[in-house]
């Protein structure tokens, strides 16, 4: 390949997981093609993560201590804009808990890339899933196994959250780079959105994509996966962001349709959800009232732990 790992950098967001972290980074280390260095972007108030990752003995890591919890959008902007203005042209954008799924992984990427490269495509972020994104519905859907079938690479609208992802330092340094204040939930669409605006675009490995679902028996034509977290109380906090953030989303690229659709169905849910309980009901009323608030009002506070 011509992409060397000398031009390849790595971030791990981490929160209060010191004993995870270390797999983590013991297996991007042991890829086929290792990036240089790894930057551990630590939102904890304590200093165990640092102890534990010092540990460890690895001579390419590097200690970022935030200093408060700025959620995984504020890390991943931090962790963008430390390794682009070091030199280096591609950055993995990690999850402490989300570690690359074998050795194999980013070579794969790369060679990928190189091809895209040899076409002439402009590659703003490559990811291990993704999905194609409806401005009217506002809806995000998976890719079926029919789009899948038969590709090498797929060109997708939206990299897919907490899987393995690259993204290419120049739509960094062009200004293309998470939103801090969302702090939780859609920072993945905001960046495919923007990144989208200047020219460039995402994609993702379709092979290996659909070689997993296979593996999993997951082998319908039109498969696609589906799954809800209406009526689960512990999910409520991450509901809240997420509805907050993609109302803002949308209202910046002016998918004015997808914010009525989203402003209908979030009051319909409001009411639905008291079939789980007055408890239930209660909570995610204020909840979809505050969401609501923030979008409208402008001003962002992150006071729900996730």
């Amino acid at each position: 390949m011509k992409i060397t790992t000398n031009q390849f950098a790595a971030f791990i967001i981490t929160y209060n997981r010191p004993e995870i972290i270390g797999n983590t980074i013991t297996k991007i280390n042991e890829q086929s093609f290792p990036p240089e260095k790894i930057l551990v972007v630590d939102n904890s108030e304590s200093d165990v993560t640092k102890e534990a990752i010092e540990k460890l003995g690895y001579e390419n890591l590097e200690y970022y201590r935030v200093g408060y919890n700025s959620g995984p959008a504020g890390g991943s902007k931090i962790g963008l804009e430390k390794l682009s203005a070091e030199g280096y042209d591609w950055i993995y954008w990690g999850d402490d808990n989300n570690p690359p799924r074998d050795e194999t992984v980013f070579r794969r990427f790369f060679e990928c890339i190189e091809e895209l490269q040899r076409a002439g495509e402009s590659i703003g972020m490559f990811c291990g899933k993704g999905g194609k994104f409806n401005k009217i519905t506002g809806r995000i859907r998976s890719m079926s196994n029919q789009e899948l079938e038969g590709k090498e690479i797929a060109e997708i609208d939206v990299v897919a959250g907490g899987q393995t992802l690259l993204v290419n330092a120049e739509i960094v340094k062009k200004g293309i780079l998470p939103d801090a204040s969302l702090f939780f939930s859609f920072e993945d669409l905001d960046m495919s959105l923007k990144a989208g605006t200047i020219g460039f675009k995402s994609y993702t490995d379709a092979k290996t994509w659909l070689e997993i679902r296979k593996n999993y028996g997951d082998i319908r034509t039109h498969y696609r996966p589906s799954g809800s977290s209406f009526g689960d109380q512990t999910k409520l906090h991450r509901n809240f962001y997420s509805l907050r953030n993609l109302l803002i989303i949308y209202w910046r690229n002016q998918f004015i349709f997808a914010v009525i659709f989203l402003l209908i169905k979030s009051l319909m849910k409001m009411l639905v959800s008291f079939k789980f309980g007055w408890k239930h009901g209660i909570i995610n009323a204020r909840l979809t009232y505050q969401a609501l608030f923030q979008f409208v009002s402008g001003k962002l506070i992150n006071f729900l732990k996730i």
